[in-house]
């Protein structure tokens, strides 16, 4: 029976053009944007600009993949990612009658403390390097210009000429110089960032400004050097260029540096070595260089959760990653200044309560509003028109609940957290629509509250946070690829309101927001430290600087699960000024090199040595102990909370007068072992705190992190199992079909980081019509039409017989993938070529053959550089990588094809953490040429149309698909379908074929190719004509070698599906329980997959069935090489980039091609 399969011009024509604008936008992101510590794919690093950040909603169904426990269905814009600024909220155009700093109001870092003892920065050089400035905002000024380091121009450009810098300009007494370090001409995307960054660091806000409160910075009285980077020429150049600023801003003399800026998961030791020289440059000369520790969360980002037998989670990456940077992570403090509304309850009490709006509601009006659930039935909107939509947070889009408030009549909207201790939430701007965000808490009380009324006041307030104190989830844990110990610090990074664009100020949330204060704050230390400690270098001062603002930091405490949070998440814990400004001593490891102990691997029983240090002229007592702690898992994955497990007891110790002691605390944690162990089998972290104090009662003086591992931690494997092998078919970002688990289905013209992220082996599918025009040697075959594609597919998969739309794992006996080539040059089937992911950074990836005796036959090129595939989003990164030279051919390392034979594929790499030793996967393939033997004659019955072969096909391997192929123009397009064959072997051939407007195309003989290919990828082909030679019974031509016969003059009555069947024998031959004709086989038996089903054989009989997509690939198809195989391969970013463009433009191509097909027909 022929079934018509109609092709979806209509659908494919959106899905291809939507791709095409999605991925046109994100790769001009991603050309453009440099992320906060964010890799390329596999990674690279970005400059600081900023990116929405969608956070992806956990599928409503049950899955096996791993997801954060947060309901994050909806678009957040925080400055993850990097800096993603948050739209700016608008304020209140009426002079305030207040001109209070912000710092006034709410100083959880007590900067005033230490302002007080060592000035605003007056005199002072900082610079800050970043995507883009606003050089002329307001807040740039100085209170005091003659006390600048710089007085005028001249001075700067004196300075200038002493140290060989031809370039920089002055902008005013402020903003000593500017100059753009990307060289590429242009004026910046973002001047958002780098400019609110700067207002944290040294914004001076003058008494004039509209804000009801004045921005004042850690240093307001600083001049600034404001150094802008971006990239424009590949990773390298890009380091080199933020190296160049480094050292410029040294020269220039600042104190303290600023990057808020990153790749994330990126390692210190991939770094140019002009980078790294630079860090040594302002390290040698006392400048402090800070940086944020990155808003990528943890291996999954922040839609999953990572798995608890892969430990090495952390995405910490460069520059944060430097060992003599102070690297800064984010925490939401327990009080905010925040814009605030007023409610009157039950008992007539007013109650003020925080909110975040987009499109802020008007000033001291009071607004009626209505419940309407989740805001996504028309129902729940019956009462919001007029009044404010009360909506609780969860299960669409906020953009389409605070839509459909506005469709039902609603004049605003209020969304409450469907969490406890949530984060506030920026809303998206739908069409200028007042929208503000509230807390769980308060927006079950305006549901209860029987007056319905709300109130929003037009100056902010400082109240508590609905979080309270809490690291932000966006904030990157540690530790680095290297394996060392990051973030350092933390502080402030939430909702943190500071300078932007054309005068204006906003709120903006991440780390980036985090390092500029603890920048002012070093260098404020650094400024005092001149005067108290006069006989230090500016390096030693440095030194001190550091290691006293981690000791005197405070270690934050997760009051929900009883334990501080981990130090690989919160590094020293929250910095505190005051205390850091007033401290006489400090702690350090046993060899004084940091305030950090890195104990690497541990057993079960160790110790943690300390060394505290008095710079008092007198004795010190104190008093300490040690929090013991571990990850907490939840199932399978680690939840991304501490685990306590006990503390020592305090101990009591005396440091004499400028003087040093070591303390060793005994841990043993024999008892928890076992537990431990059972859900994290591959180790796990022992970490906490050693604490000191002047009294056990009274708060914490200083205290120091220390981390270790339980087990092997530079040789934890660095890639993920290949998909072969996973019992269940998923993997960490791919999730099976669950009615097969073995479908791996190709790229199709779908970009394959949207799907497809495991570890496998690639190859490629060439169509019939394809390998037949290179074969013929068809000129400018690059130019070729055809309704087929060539399509990169996974080895060892392959179609069913009538449907290439999905592809499924064909297994040996023993379970192993039926991975066969046949490097042949027709394109099809004829390399394999390696895709992983990669759980941790890794260095020297090669890819070896090797025959049956061990013997290496080839050997690819070296990859120096992976890192780990910590995401699976196309704004930082993706779920697998692709590497270009891995590839394998089929040859030697002569040149020469291999001889048939099964081969080892090992692929080769080592993590790049200390001690570990080289790893390796192997895949065995097989290496077949062999051409199959078809019929060289066949009869054909005019009477029913059917092709009766006079022999079965012999195959050196499993037949893959024995098919007729019939190419017809459909429109301007060659069209080609193919027929199975039926029960008994033969083929029922059409007379006709159907086009997508319903016309008929009347099919010659000449038309018609018996096809048939094995399972490594050999195809032979016979044109039907040929086969008919020299019968008796070969059907009379017409003028246009039509047969005469035609079509029954009755209409045929339809099957079930409402398709005509096309001739049919009249009697049907009996079938085996699988629906297959038992004596019509071919000679060689194929094998079956691990579901019982043979690939390329289907229970359905004679259907046509036709590829979806009309090729338009320029590159020569000889080349063996697909467009969506050239993606990214290694981990230059910017090589990437470039392929990802290149694909973009293809797929748009396409999908404007499929657009004209679908203006053009209509489907039934």
């Amino acid at each position: 029976m022929r079934k018509k399969q109609k092709l979806p011009f209509d659908k494919l024509a959106i899905a291809l053009m939507s791709t095409s604008i999605l991925l046109n936008a994100q790769s001009d992101i991603k050309a453009n944007t440099v992320t906060e510590d964010t890799p390329a794919t596999e990674q690279a690093v970005e400059t600081p600009q900023p990116t929405a950040v969608s956070e992806e909603a956990p599928s409503s169904k049950e899955t096996k993949t791993p997801q954060t426990p947060d309901d994050a269905e909806e678009t957040i814009a925080d400055d993850a990612n990097d800096l993603a600024p948050q739209a700016p909220a608008k304020t209140a155009d009426t002079p305030a009658t207040s001109k209070a700093t912000i710092r006034d109001l709410n100083d959880p870092s007590q900067v005033k403390t230490l302002q007080e003892k060592a000035g605003k920065g007056a005199g002072t050089v900082v610079a800050v390097i970043d995507a883009g400035f606003d050089k002329n905002h307001e807040a740039w000024r100085l209170t005091d210009k003659t006390k600048a380091r710089y007085q005028s121009k001249e001075d700067l450009e004196k300075a200038k000429k002493e140290h060989g810098i031809t370039y920089g300009e002055w902008v005013n007494d402020k903003v000593a110089y500017y100059h753009d370090y990307s060289k590429d001409g242009k004026t910046a995307v973002d001047q958002e960032h780098g400019t609110h960054v700067s207002g944290i660091l040294s914004g001076n806000a003058p008494s004039e400004t509209k804000e009801p409160y004045r921005l004042e910075g850690a240093m307001p009285e600083a001049q600034l050097l404001l150094m802008r980077v971006e990239i424009v020429n590949g990773l390298a150049d890009y380091a080199r260029n933020y190296a160049q600023a480094i050292i410029d801003a040294v020269n220039l003399g600042a104190k303290v540096i600023n990057m808020s800026f990153g790749n994330a998961a990126l390692a210190y030791a991939n770094l140019p070595d002009e980078t790294k020289k630079a860090f040594d440059y302002a390290k040698s000369k006392g400048v402090s260089i800070v940086t944020s520790a990155g808003n990528d969360s943890s291996f999954g980002g922040k839609t999953r959760l990572p798995l608890a037998d892969h430990p090495d989670y952390g995405v910490v990456g460069t520059p944060a990653a430097a060992d003599s940077t102070l690297t800064v992570a984010s925490y939401s403090p327990d009080k905010q200044l925040t814009e605030t509304a007023t409610v009157k309850t039950a008992d007539q009490q007013d109650k003020e309560m925080p909110v975040l709006s987009t499109n802020r509601f008007e000033p001291n009006k009071a607004y009626d509003y209505a419940y309407a659930n989740r805001g996504m039935k028309e129902d729940d909107f019956k009462d919001v028109k007029g009044k404010i939509a009360l909506i609780e947070r969860g299960d669409i889009d906020f953009k389409d609940k605070i839509a459909n408030a506005k469709k039902a009549g609603a004049v605003g909207v209020l969304i409450y957290d469907n969490q406890d201790k949530g984060f506030p939430i920026e809303l998206p701007n739908v069409d200028q629509m007042p929208a503000a965000f509230i807390s769980r808490k308060d927006g079950l009380l305006l549901k209860e509250n029987p007056q319905k009324t709300i109130t929003f006041n037009a100056t902010p307030k400082v109240l508590p946070t609905a979080s309270g104190t809490k690291l932000s989830r966006f904030s990157s844990w540690g530790l680095t690829a290297d394996g060392n110990i990051k973030p350092d610090i933390a502080a402030p990074g939430q909702d943190i309101l500071s300078s932007v664009a054309n005068n204006k100020y906003a709120k903006l949330s991440g780390t980036s927001m985090s390092a500029p204060l603890v920048a002012g704050i070093m260098g404020l230390l650094q400024k005092q430290y001149e005067t108290q400690y006069p006989d230090m270098t500016p390096s030693e001062r440095l030194d001190l600087a550091k290691k006293v603002l981690m000791s005197s930091a405070t270690a934050l405490y997760d009051e929900d699960e009883k334990a501080y949070f981990s130090p690989r998440q919160q590094g020293a814990g929250a910095v505190d000024a005051k205390k850091a400004s007033a401290a006489t001593m400090y702690v350090t490891d046993k060899d004084n090199t940091s305030s950090k102990v890195h104990l690497n691997n541990v057993s079960d029983k160790f110790e943690v040595t300390v060394t505290v240090h008095n710079k008092s002229d007198k004795p010190q007592e104190l008093y300490y102990q040690a929090t013991v702690q571990t990850d907490k898992v939840d199932g399978k994955l680690f939840a991304l909370a501490p685990k306590a497990l006990y503390e020592t007891s305090w101990q009591k110790i005396t440091i004499p007068a400028n003087s040093s002691k070591q303390v060793t605390i005994p841990i043993d944690v024999s008892q928890f072992s076992k537990d431990l162990l059972a859900p994290m089998k591959n180790g796990y972290f022992l970490e906490g705190f050693v604490r000191f104090k002047q009294d056990p009662t009274k708060e914490e003086l200083m205290s120091i992190p220390y981390i270790g591992f339980r087990g092997d931690f530079g040789n934890l494997s660095a890639l993920e199992k290949p998909i072969y092998d996973s019992k269940d078919g998923s993997s960490y970002y791919h999730e099976a079909n669950s009615d097969a688990k073995d479908q791996l289905d190709g790229d199709g013209l779908q970009f394959y980081a949207l799907k497809n992220n495991f570890t496998a082996l690639t190859t490629e599918s060439n169509p019939w019509t394809i390998i037949k025009a290179v074969k013929e040697g068809v000129e400018n075959i690059e130019d070729i039409e055809s309704s087929e594609i060539t399509e990169t597919i996974f080895a060892g998969t392959f179609a069913k017989q009538d449907d290439d739309s999905h592809y499924y794992i064909h297994r040996h006996a023993n379970g192993k993938p039926y991975a066969a080539i046949s490097p042949n040059g027709d394109g099809n089937r004829d390399y394999v070529q390696f895709q992983g992911t990669f759980l941790r950074n890794a260095k020297n990836l090669v890819a070896e053959v090797l025959d049956k005796e061990g013997n290496v036959v080839w050997t690819s090129e070296v990859t120096e550089q992976v890192v780990k595939n910590y995401n699976n989003d196309l704004a930082s990164t993706l779920g697998s990588t692709r590497f270009e030279k891995t590839r394998w051919d089929g040859k030697d390392k002569d040149g020469k094809v291999v001889a048939n034979g099964t081969y080892t594929y090992r692929v080769r790499y080592t993590p790049i953490s200390s001690g570990a030793k080289e790893q390796h996967t192997d895949f065995d393939v097989i290496v077949d040429n062999t051409t199959p033997e078809v019929a060289t004659s066949a009869t054909f019955s005019t009477e029913d149309r059917r092709l009766t072969l006079a022999s079965k096909p012999k195959t050196s391997q499993p037949v893959y698909r024995e098919r007729i192929a019939y190419t017809y123009m459909d429109e301007d397009l060659p069209t080609t379908e193919y027929i199975s064959p039926n029960e008994d072997g033969t083929f029922t051939l059409p007379e006709e074929a159907e086009t997508m407007e319903g016309a008929t195309v009347p099919l010659k003989m000449s038309d018609f190719t018996y096809v048939v290919e094995d399972m490594a990828g050999n195809i032979t082909y016979t044109p039907v004509t040929k086969l008919l030679e020299g019968h008796s019974n070969k059907p009379e031509q017409d003028g246009s070698d039509q047969a005469p016969d035609k079509k029954p003059e009755t209409k045929p009555e339809q099957d079930g599906s409402g398709q005509a069947p096309d001739k049919k024998p009249e009697t049907k031959p009996e079938q085996d329980g699988s629906g297959q004709t038992p004596d019509k086989k071919p000679e060689t038996k194929p094998e079956k997959d691990s579901s019982g089903q043979t690939p390329g054989k289907t229970p359905q009989k004679g259907q046509p069935s036709r590829t979806l997509e009309k090729r338009s690939s320029k590159r020569a198809l000889a080349t063996k090489a697909s467009t969506k195989d050239q993606l990214p391969t290694t981990n230059d970013k910017d090589t990437n980039r470039l392929h990802l463009l290149k694909l973009v433009m293809t797929t748009f191509f396409l999908g404007l091609v499929a657009h004209i097909f679908k203006t053009k027909r209509t489907e039934d």
